[in-house]
């Protein structure tokens, strides 16, 4: 199986190739405003832009919630491609895969995983995960919320907290996750782990997640 993923979704662009067992991974750093750079990306993993399409078991993405532009260029740049080769095109929550990334950090067998992406100065992005023997799992629905309101985590032991949008309190929290900052390859991993359910999934229908509408200041 070969699935190459791609995470646009913060101030970082990343790309990943998943062939078998193998990963090969690149990330880049950058203003969150900032379009991706699709050649630097596949060059860096090696990926011929012109042939290696042909190989792929499916292409995934993160969905989002995140970067207004650059989600809605990766979803346009994505499914014109999975359309025109015929390949599955998988939409994967952003804030998913960065539990996903996190569950590896974690050695209790059950632990609750809080995931948090900056949406702007006072409000972030949020959703809640268990890690359990299966993988994780989606405990809460992915919503927006007040800076303020993500204190109230604090004082609860079981939880992990990870991504950028937590007050300065809980980034000092000993279970605040630094190490986790994003990428293409739990994208990858997701999108193998739902491919491999048979389910069809067409490129129409993978689509990318705002969560909040997008405010574009007059000029």
């Amino acid at each position: 199986m070969k699935i190459l993923s791609l995470d646009v979704s913060g101030n970082y662009s990343s790309i990943s190739l998943l062939n078998g067992d193998e990963v090969t991974s690149f990330t880049q750093t950058h203003e969150r405003k900032d379009r991706p750079d699709w050649d630097t990306l596949f060059a860096n993993i090696e990926f011929d832009s012109k042939y290696d399409f042909d190989n792929l078991s499916a292409i995934a993405f993160a969905r989002g919630p995140g970067s207004y532009t650059a989600l809605r260029i990766t979803a346009s740049f994505l499914k014109a491609i999975a359309e025109v080769k015929n390949i599955p095109l998988i939409a994967v929550s952003s804030l998913e895969s960065i539990a996903k990334e996190a569950s590896h950090w974690i050695d209790k067998s059950e632990a609750k995983i809080l995931v948090t992406i900056a949406a702007d100065p006072t409000e972030s992005y949020f959703c809640g995960f268990k890690k359990n023997s299966n993988g994780i799992e989606v405990i809460t629905e992915e919503s927006v919320m007040q800076m303020g309101e993500l204190s109230e985590f604090l004082t609860d032991e079981n939880c992990y907290f990870v991504g950028t949008g937590w007050p300065l309190e809980l980034k000092n929290s000993t279970n605040f996750l630094s190490q986790v900052i994003g990428s293409a390859e739990p994208v990858a991993l997701i999108a193998k782990e739902k491919l491999e359910t048979n389910e069809i999934f067409l490129p129409e229908n993978a689509n990318p997640i705002y969560l909040k509408t997008p405010e574009y200041k007059k000029s």
